[in-house]
């Protein structure tokens, strides 16, 4: 028989393994009840030691076409989901967005996609890495379009460049395919960036 560290209901016995007071062993350990598991707070108790997991989400957002400028008179979606998993300062998300009707409107300038659950680094030197799979139904071609989440944002920000160019064009509302059309406009994105 061991001595293990209920949370709710004190000091107990059970067959498991033996847990001290300052050391938690989990090896081999079961859950006694479904959903049971490591629980972080809904608020992040940050630590200040490096090598100390201090937070754990997931979780899912909405993401949204954005325009540079002005507003679109009509923009709605066949498919629009955002999920996340956040590990310590790290985010790991995915999106898979189709656009249903797209009437321009005043909307004008680079195009992005807002939404994501946490603001990026505002220190880091480098733009946060993001992977596109589908890519297709535009109005034009943009075949070669790569994307990033910039420093201190909450937005996937896309660039056209082709094989070894030195320079890149934005991806403009200009290149959207408009009208009623169902499943256009298609991303499926991955990626994952640092958050403060």
């Amino acid at each position: 028989m061991a001595i293990v560290l209920d949370g709710t209901n004190g000091v107990t016995t059970n067959s498991g393994t033996l847990i001290s007071a300052t050391t938690i062993g989990v090896g081999g350990a079961t859950p006694s009840t479904s959903g049971a598991g490591i629980t972080f707070p809904a608020t992040q108790s940050a630590s200040t030691d490096a090598n100390t997991l201090d937070d754990y989400e997931e979780g899912t957002f909405t993401p949204t076409y954005i325009a540079g400028g002005g507003s679109f008179t009509t923009l709605t979606y066949f498919a629009q989901t955002g999920k996340y998993t956040k590990i310590g300062n790290i985010v790991y998300f995915s999106i898979n967005v189709f656009t249903n009707s797209v009437t321009v409107g005043t909307a004008t300038g680079e195009l992005s996609i807002g939404g994501l659950p946490f603001t990026s680094d505002s220190t880091s030197q480098f733009h946060q890495a993001v992977s596109l799979g589908r890519v297709y139904r535009w109005a034009n071609a943009i075949s070669n379009m790569r994307a990033y989440v910039a420093i201190n944002g909450t937005s996937v920000t896309f660039a056209n460049m082709a094989t070894n160019s030195a320079t890149a064009t934005t991806v403009q509302v200009s290149d959207m395919t408009t009208g009623a059309n169902t499943a256009y406009n298609c991303l499926d994105i991955s990626g994952c960036y640092k958050i403060a």
